[in-house]
């Protein structure tokens, strides 16, 4: 009897082992690299990932799902990889997306529960050209070790046939209530808001906005109530952890000229990304420079519209789209004098004088910043800008 309950157990198990069904979905191309390159290096994952317990589909019925289903492949959200697997009959489904930002590979890889339609895992690397193949066999085999089924491991065998909520599906930029544009697809899940990736998306000025950015809290919810996201959790300003999906109330934008950062303020201006040799007195800065000089309009917003992190020799400057530029405390020269202050303070001058003997300028310290007037023969530093 012992041994026939022992069996029974036994075949019960490799029934339920056996009705675990995984299929991975070719990975999407973000940005920096094109889709024909992307399919090549998720084949390495696709090769090298065998979860322990599951019988993985072939790639030929998942081809055929999305083509039946009429998704394009490029562009499918979450919810329609969640229909894919439901259609596939498998319990997990796997998918992907890889960015290279300063000729780094950044891969993130996720495997989505078909049944709750909810994340289960995550696994991701960053690597060079040259170390493709066995960074995509490590991310491979970490994330199939993170939903291994060991023997004796209760699993459900089908999942629920319950249909998951189908956002809606956007080839182009849309405009929500007149003014809230919307990125055409997410560009992936991160523990952490992904600065450099949307400052490159920026900088390219794709789709042709240049101010994309995380929503806040309150636009993600009018995006979930109109039906723009899938299930999972979405990162906004207030919580940055989860998937990506961009958005913009700015208007359209154009490409960054090289050596030019859009901090995403609301005059449009770009900062330069680094400062002009020397320094000048308020005569040589306007005579030299003209119209790049900001004017003092400009130094007010770049303080009151940007964050400001004291980094022991002068400030990180975050603006509202989250690129920054760095101003170091340079130090000035007091007129006819010498160089002081470097690494202390700082002195910025504007374009707009103040009298005949003293003009406009950005001032900091660590202990915070100002737009104040200044002689107008000090030697201080120059950051340029363009409209």
């Amino acid at each position: 009897m012992k041994r026939l309950l022992f069996l029974s157990m036994m075949c019960l198990m490799a029934l339920s082992m056996q009705a675990q069904r995984c299929a991975v979905l070719e990975f999407k191309a973000g940005v920096g690299i094109s889709q024909n390159d992307v399919d090549g290096i998720s084949a390495i994952f696709i090769t090298y990932f065998r979860p322990a317990g599951y019988t993985m589909v072939e790639r030929t019925q998942i081809d055929k799902a999305i083509e039946e289903q009429g998704f394009q492949r490029s562009q499918m959200t979450q919810a329609q990889m969640v229909r894919v697997g439901q259609i596939l009959n498998v319990s997990k489904i796997v998918v992907g997306d890889i960015n290279v930002v300063m000729g780094q590979y950044n891969v993130d890889a996720r495997v989505i529960n078909v049944e709750t339609g909810t994340i289960s895992a995550t696994e991701g690397a960053t690597f060079a050209t040259s170390s493709y193949r066995a960074s995509m066999q490590s991310v491979a085999t970490k994330l199939a070790a993170k939903i291994a089924i060991t023997p004796g491991q209760t699993v459900q065998a089908k999942p629920s046939t319950q249909a998951a909520s189908t956002p809606r599906t956007r080839s182009s930029v849309e405009i929500l209530y007149g003014y809230l544009k919307i990125f055409p697809n997410e560009i992936g899940e991160f523990q952490s808001e992904p600065q450099t990736i949307i400052a490159q998306i920026n900088k390219q000025a794709m789709h042709d906005y240049n101010s994309w950015r995380l929503p806040t809290n309150e636009e993600l919810s009018l995006l979930r109530a109109n039906n723009y996201l899938g299930n999972g959790k979405y990162m906004t300003k207030e919580s940055t952890t989860g998937i990506v999906l961009l958005v913009t109330d700015k208007e359209k934008g154009k490409a960054v000229p090289e050596g030019y950062i859009d901090l995403g303020l609301s005059s449009g201006t770009l900062w330069k990304d680094k400062n002009e040799n020397g320094f000048f007195t308020y005569d040589e800065a306007v005579s030299r420079f003209g119209s790049k000089l900001p004017g003092k309009e400009k130094l007010e917003e770049l303080k009151s519209e940007c964050k400001w992190e004291w980094n022991g020799s002068g400030y990180k400057v975050t603006g509202p789209n989250g690129n920054s530029i760095v101003l170091p405390a340079s130090g000035f020269r007091y007129c006819g004098g010498s160089v002081t202050f470097v690494g202390s303070d700082g002195n910025y001058w504007s374009s707009t004088p103040w009298d005949s003997g003293g003009a406009w300028s950005l001032y900091f310290n660590s202990g915070g910043v100002s737009v104040d007037y200044y002689s107008r023969c000090n030697g201080q530093s120059v950051r340029l800008v363009q409209d």
